[in-house]
């Protein structure tokens, strides 16, 4: 399994500094979501939040709903709440 970044480039800096292969440096991220989709390897996309207001309604609903890749949101805000519901989401259990 293979780990994916989709996010500006100070998002994804750290990402590449790291030694993340699929790094993709964007300001519009459907076109990198239909590559990560493509890619079978890939099972944990990191995605910077920032970007998720570019996305139409279907991309939304399609990152939602994916099992594989599981699609981790990061922000620079604190939000407890969203991070709770992907906890439920892939875990299938409240915390």
């Amino acid at each position: 399994m293979e780990l994916a970044v989709i996010g500006r480039e100070d998002f994804c800096l750290g990402f590449s500094l790291a030694g993340v292969r699929n790094v993709f440096e964007t300001e519009s991220p459907a076109d990198s979501l239909g590559k990560v989709f493509e890619n079978a390897g890939v099972g944990v996309v990191v995605f910077d939040e920032s970007l998720a207001e570019k996305l139409d309604e279907f991309e939304k609903a399609k990152i939602e709903a994916s099992v594989m890749p599981v699609f981790v949101m990061l922000s620079l805000k604190e939000e407890r709440d969203d991070l709770k519901r992907m906890i439920k989401k892939t875990l299938g259990i409240e915390l």
